[in-house]
């Protein structure tokens, strides 16, 4: 006797495909409405790391500038801190764009929970390409003594390296330290390599634990990001709409108070707010944004300080 075929799994694998195929086509419909309803090229307001949109309000301004300045006077450590969501990832990203690489090899390093300061070498020599010849179970000596070497052969090139260390609220005082022990790398004149580090602000309470003083003496710029204000809003609003290729007047002038209150001014919540905003008011067939758009999406919980 033949079994007989297993006509269920066929329908339920057919009416799963099915099911897939048409979530995705629905997404995909939802995603596109507001950039086809509102005429836009782009999401303004997408999840997502681009310089592209980098709006500088005077707080940003003032830490790229202060930054900066760090790499060309040949400072050693340099610190930014901010609230979560503030845009320090960001402004990394920018430096980054932002360097001569004929003058400057600069590398991006994110810490994460955890990280040793074994790993933390390893990962600085992964970025700078650094790797062969190093044995597995390489001690921490040796891995800090092959990134003093790629210095000083960068040096004779005449190039200086900047290591960009992003999340450093992370590392522990042993990471922090190795770092400190990189920057201290120098010639008579001057010191060979620029190290600067982005983190929250409760790095600045880790910094006032004795382990952290010696380290904390020796950053020589301190900047700080803080939230945006309401004419600050308006502008970055405008701003990342333009970018993306809309009319300025998209979120009207009366969302912005609301928008502040509900986003605390944290740049990364004022993109979440406008982004689903922007999909509800595409939905509802509006031509603009309006305080009741940016009042219907569900506000983040406080901020603590």
């Amino acid at each position: 006797m033949q079994p007989f075929p297993d006509t269920d799994a066929q329908i339920v694998e057919l009416v799963d495909e099915t099911h897939d195929s048409t979530n995705r086509e629905n997404f995909e419909e939802r995603s596109a409405l507001p950039l086809k309803h509102f005429g836009l090229s782009s999401h303004p307001f997408a999840d997502c790391v681009n310089p592209e949109f980098f709006f500088r309000t005077e707080a940003h301004e003032e830490s790229f500038i202060a930054m900066k300045q760090c790499i060309e006077d040949n400072v050693s450590l340099g610190l930014t801190t901010a609230i979560s969501g503030t845009g320090k990832t960001l402004l990394t990203q920018v430096l980054l764009q932002e360097l001569d690489s004929e003058k400057y090899q600069a590398v991006l390093v994110l810490a994460y929970p955890g990280m040793t300061r074994t790993s933390l070498l390893r990962e600085i020599l992964g970025e700078l390409g650094v790797t062969d010849g190093l044995p597995h179970r390489a001690t921490m000596h040796r891995l800090v003594s092959a990134i003093q070497q790629h210095i000083i052969q960068q040096y004779l090139r005449g190039i200086r390296l900047v290591l960009i260390i992003d999340e450093v609220h992370f590392l522990s005082a042993d990471a922090v330290h190795v770092l400190r022990t990189l920057s201290n790398i120098e010639v008579p004149d001057h010191k060979l390599v620029t190290v600067l580090l982005f983190g929250e602000q409760s790095f600045l309470k880790k910094m006032k634990h004795p382990t952290f003083r010696s380290i904390f003496s020796r950053m020589f710029a301190r900047t700080q990001i803080r939230p945006l204000r309401l004419n600050e809003v308006e502008q970055y609003v405008k701003y990342r709409v333009l970018v993306a290729g809309g009319r300025p007047s998209l979120i009207a002038k009366e969302a912005m108070e609301p928008l502040l209150e509900r986003s605390q001014g944290i740049p990364r919540e004022i993109n979440r707010i406008c982004h689903n905003a922007l999909a509800l008011a595409a939905r509802s067939g509006l031509k603009q944004v309006d305080a009741e758009s940016i009042n219907a999406i569900q506000a983040a919980a406080p901020i603590e300080s």
